[in-house]
């Protein structure tokens, strides 16, 4: 377990920037280490610059709660809050009275944001479907950003920009929790609640900021009308620049942490949070998993290290380090740690196994379900699969695969059959490597990186190459499986061979083969689980 050190510890100094906020503040003890920690963190996962305005209402006043942590200065221009009408407070936050209350950032859309690159949200600690908006600012014509759940049933609406053609909802049965609206582009705005994504609108039209302030507690609507006050109690608020998917995660679990500090989180409270120590990605998927074990903590960190020190990381999809001996912890993609279809996480089908070793599929019906679509989401002739096999076997199964009917498009591995590891890069009778092996256990990588270079590698070293020109023009349009093959649908020729680690992603030259059998090969022996 992660001890956090703002919770058992006080610190001996405290950032800069957490100091000024400390100061301004008249805060101390526990909330300014929980402070501080916040700071710390949000730097250290290099999301601080993000953000324009912080506001973690501590204190339990209105003068204590202010203040901007991104600039606490006592001015309209460093984005202080101005509180009006009968709000109260406490050291759970801020709470509007859905009657005439509501705070001021002084941030307005227009001058302040840009249209296309915002992020906004707010973490309540109210379960209460009310017509209230958390945080809003808007126009006659709707445009603005807000986050409001209704009355007509438990439904979160949002919107960047224009509500219309910028916006959508999603139903949630909760309205506790972090809240946050991000805007990646004029056609893309995403809900995200507790780090996850839970809705996607795609807009055409109405990419404007208004000419309008965002209010916390209630909806700015100019020329001058105030509207949907809100009654949920508001323990941190924040706008900024858009997050992406990682940070929105990271944000979450370095926001959650905070709360923890203070006692007045929502949610469960966890195991594992953000540890500055850690690689972001590592963070994502500790925190998904909730894995506690330090020896696959490090491992899992060392692994990410070396993958980027080789400039590989980039160029994976789907990584599947098959930890913590369950499948909830074995499911998820470390490069994208959501439980999502769209992150790629594995969803496990039939009587397979999990242990300390990893994935052990049954030979009759099981199968992991990567979601990942080859002819959509990789690249024809720049590609690649990765299987880490703890098995020896010399039969027809399917460790990795999909395929069209007929074998007219396919890409797949087969540790060892008939004496050989086969694999497969666009047609059967032009894309196939047969190559010699001796048994099926060990680290096998298919590459292709042109039309007409397609590789084999066992532990790193190549073991079969196939210079054939691929003339198939696209990869298969069938979901890729682990621990069998996905023909045309329905999976067949289940594995036996049990899975340590399995990839997917771009074409590696003959050096990041290599470089990634020795990341990988360092990562299963930290485990003891090497072959």
């Amino acid at each position: 377990m992660i001890i956090n050190p703002y919770i058992y510890g006080v610190a001996t100094s405290y950032d800069p920037d957490a100091q000024a906020f400390i100061t301004a503040s008249g805060i101390s003890g526990t909330e300014a280490n929980a402070i501080n920690q916040w700071v710390v963190d949000s730097k250290a996962a290099g999301i601080w610059t993000k953000f324009k305005a912080v506001y973690p209402m501590v204190g339990g006043t209105a003068t204590s709660c202010k203040w901007n942590l991104k600039d606490a200065r006592d001015l309209d221009a460093a984005f202080r809050l101005t509180f009006t009408g009968g709000g109260t407070f406490s050291a759970n936050g801020y709470q509007p009275n859905g009657i005439n209350s509501y705070a001021n950032p002084w941030f307005m859309l227009s001058v302040n944001s840009t249209a296309s690159n915002i992020s906004a949200g707010v973490y309540s600690r109210t379960n209460n479907l009310s017509t209230g908006v958390l945080l809003g600012g808007s126009s006659n014509a709707g445009e603005g950003t807000m986050i409001f759940p209704k009355t007509t049933g438990p439904i979160t609406y949002y919107s960047a920009n224009n509500y219309a053609t910028n916006g959508g909802g999603n139903f949630v049965s909760d309205t506790r929790g972090f809240f946050i609206v991000n805007k990646f582009s004029a056609s893309i705005t995403k809900l995200y609640r507790n780090g996850l994504t839970i809705a996607t609108a795609n807009p055409t039209t109405g990419n404007i900021a208004p000419a309008a302030y965002v209010f916390i507690g209630a909806r700015a609507v100019i020329p001058s009308i105030i509207d949907s006050y809100d009654n949920r109690e508001n323990a941190f608020s924040f706008i900024g620049d858009t997050l992406t998917d990682l940070e929105s995660q990271l944000f979450y679990q370095i926001t959650e942490k905070y709360q923890v500090a203070l006692s007045r989180n929502v949610n469960t409270t966890q195991s594992f949070y953000y540890n500055s120590a850690y690689n972001n990605e590592t963070n994502a998927f500790l925190f998904s998993t909730q894995i506690t074990d330090n020896t696959i903590q490090t491992a899992t960190n060392t692994l990410v290290s070396d993958l980027k020190t080789a400039n590989i990381f980039t160029k994976m999809k789907a990584i599947y380090p098959m930890v913590g001996g369950t499948a909830t912890t074995c499911k998820f993609n470390l490069v994208n740690a959501q439980d999502t279809d769209a992150a790629y996480r594995l969803a496990f089908g039939g009587g397979g196994t999990f242990s300390s070793n990893g994935y052990l599929p049954n030979g009759v019906n099981s199968f992991a379900n990567t979601y990942l679509i080859p002819r959509v989401n990789l690249t024809n002739n720049n590609n690649h699969i990765s299987f880490y096999s703890r098995t020896d076997t010399n039969g027809l199964y399917g460790d990795m695969g999909s395929s069209e009917a007929s074998a007219t498009s396919q890409l797949g591995l087969y540790g060892r059959y008939l004496g050989n590891s086969l694999a497969d890069s666009g047609t059967f009778s032009q894309s196939r490597i047969t190559a010699a092996t001796a048994n099926s256990l060990g680290f096998y990588t298919s590459t292709r990186t042109a039309n007409n270079v397609f590789k084999l590698f066992k532990n790193g070293s190549s073991i079969g190459t196939n210079i054939t020109t691929n003339t198939v023009a696209l990869l298969p349009n069938q979901v890729f499986t682990i621990g069998g093959y996905n023909e045309n649908g329905v999976v067949i020729q289940v594995s036996i061979r049990q899975c340590a680690f399995a990839s997917i992603g771009d074409g590696l030259t003959d050096a990041e083969a290599l470089a990634l059998y020795n990341a990988v090969q360092t990562f299963n022996t930290t485990l003891a689980r090497q072959v």
